[in-house]
């Protein structure tokens, strides 16, 4: 089971700009989880990969205040456009798949419901290039739409197979995902993996160091 192509992702959430704040509800608790578990101080340097609309972004800004910078990457200009109107500078338009930034740039890395949109083909490219941007000693938290855990997130998934095997679009080209072995493939140690569910939606927190 496969995605949408770029320029179709790209569409999509062009579309929806700032409106995708209302699919949140199903997102909050696994989002709040791993920006705790990204672990944020005071001067670092952080990528968000797949800002969207920002509202990640701009917590990511407060942490590393005091010397820190957070950069954050999109392909949809109309995100992009929504979290410059939250956060200000330091957003650039860019697939992950093909970062503009030096080796070893950042001390940590966020993408939260991105990879979920990646064909499979790319994933690997996609996180040996989130290796690359990171310090030797740096961080990543990556967050996906993942398979069920419980007898209610597992009916969700079925459903959701069923409906994106019809129509990924409908969908906004995300299936699920299991993170750990692809991220291990890319040369990383997992630190940790959890799935949170709310509204019977499961997501993987995956945390990864060198």
């Amino acid at each position: 089971m496969d995605t949408l192509n770029t320029e179709s992702v790209r569409r999509y959430y062009d579309f929806w700009g700032k409106r995708y704040d209302l699919f949140s509800f199903y997102e909050a608790k696994a989002k709040e989880r791993a920006l705790e578990l990204l672990d944020l101080k005071p001067g670092h340097k952080v990528l968000n990969v797949g800002l969207g609309t920002g509202k990640d972004q701009l917590q990511i800004l407060d942490q590393v205040a005091s010397g820190g910078i957070a950069f954050g990457v999109d392909v949809s200009l109309n995100m992009l456009r929504t979290a410059l109107k939250r956060t200000g500078p330091t957003l650039v338009e860019a697939d992950g798949r093909s970062l503009p930034f030096s080796n070893g740039s950042f001390d940590r890395l966020y993408s939260a419901y991105t990879l979920d949109l990646i064909p499979s083909t790319d994933l690997l490219d996609m996180l040996t290039g989130f290796r690359r941007v990171l310090k030797p000693d740096g961080q990543m938290v990556l967050l996906s739409l993942t398979e069920g855990v419980s007898f209610a997130s597992r009916a969700f998934v079925s459903v959701w197979k069923t409906a994106y095997s019809v129509s990924p679009i409908t969908c906004g080209g995300c299936r699920p995902l299991v993170l750990t072995e692809l991220v291990r493939k890319a040369g990383f140690t997992i630190l940790s993996r959890e799935v949170v569910v709310q509204f019977a939606v499961p997501s993987e927190i995956c945390v990864a160091g060198y």
